[in-house]
């Protein structure tokens, strides 16, 4: 019995020892993350996908490469915010937010706004005209 309970001992120290080790990521690169988000129309999971690239996996990228990145989750915020789901179907689903998550989010969409402004230099003309859209999109959410 006090056998049992020795290696019942270590075997639960060692899962709480190893129980501390990182989430797993939903994608382990730059470039998955962004293939990842492109093949979902669900807004939740591409904010996902994207937000994972850009906090994880962008210290050495292209910005060409993430100002794309920062529009497709900006659009994707905005959308989002204003109760649209992405989902696709016999059955469109929207969903109403409360007020003080619909803020935060448009604040988020707003940040990246800004980034892909502070870096418009590496913008082309079509991401230049996106930018645009997006701030309208964003002003008429607000």
């Amino acid at each position: 019995m006090k056998v049992l309970r020795f290696i019942f001992s270590i075997l639960l120290v060692s899962f709480a020892l190893n129980g501390e080790t990182k989430t797993k990521l939903p994608c382990n690169s730059l470039i998955e993350c962004d293939k990842k988000a492109d093949l979902t129309s669900i807004h939740r999971k591409k904010i996902t996908f994207l937000s994972t690239g850009i906090e994880e996996f962008s210290k050495d990228a292209d910005m060409k490469l993430l100002i794309s990145l920062y529009l497709k989750r900006t659009r994707s915020i905005i959308l989002e915010a204003n109760g649209e789901t992405g989902y696709t179907g016999e059955i469109v689903l929207k969903v109403s937010h409360k007020p003080e998550y619909k803020a935060t989010q448009l604040k988020k969409a707003e940040e990246d706004i800004l980034f892909v402004e502070q870096n418009i230099c590496h913008c082309s003309d079509d991401q230049k005209k996106q930018i645009e859209e997006l701030k309208v999109l964003h002003k008429n959410s607000q």
